[in-house]
């Protein structure tokens, strides 16, 4: 009998750390819904948001969880621009605060996907623009890497 109590108490504690890990992920979602909403309102745009990406980790070394995520903007004046912003959001507490933003690809540029983090180094897997290519289609497989040091994000060369 005691052996079931255990395995039901072992279940219960599972069951609610999931809880928990799934509620953090929600909230953390919320923050960059709201993060993203203000900065396509402020470049009268919308998200393409099945291209959004999202990491958790320590970004800055202070034993909390950062957000690091990259969002694509299009429509900015009208047409069919886009731009793709890598952006940080420090964990304080039980909310984020907004560290850094940088464009690491568009139209025209090249195309990012966010692959890791590491401390403070994000990772990304690039494909950039060759001299013959159409602007729907740059052909260049590359990566890139961004350094988050005192709220700024620096790319690597």
């Amino acid at each position: 009998m005691r052996h079931l109590a255990f395995i039901g108490l072992f279940v219960t504690a599972v069951t609610l750390c999931g809880f928990e890990t799934t509620h953090a992920q929600r909230a953390a979602t919320k923050f960059v819904d709201r993060y993203i909403a203000d900065q396509a309102r402020s470049e009268d745009s919308e998200e393409y948001r099945k291209a959004r990406q999202l990491l958790r980790g320590d970004i800055n070394g202070d034993g909390k969880i950062d957000l690091v995520f990259l969002y694509t903007l299009e429509g900015m004046g009208g047409g069919n621009n886009y731009a793709q912003h890598l952006a940080v959001l420090l964990g304080s507490g039980k909310t984020y605060k907004h560290a850094a933003d940088e464009i690491v690809g568009g139209k025209l540029f090249r195309n990012a996907t966010l692959k890791s983090l590491a401390r403070s180094t994000i990772n990304l897997d690039i494909i950039e623009y060759r001299e013959n290519d159409a602007s729907c289609c740059p052909s260049r497989k590359a990566k890139a890497r961004y350094t988050f040091l005192n709220n700024k994000l620096t790319e690597v060369k």
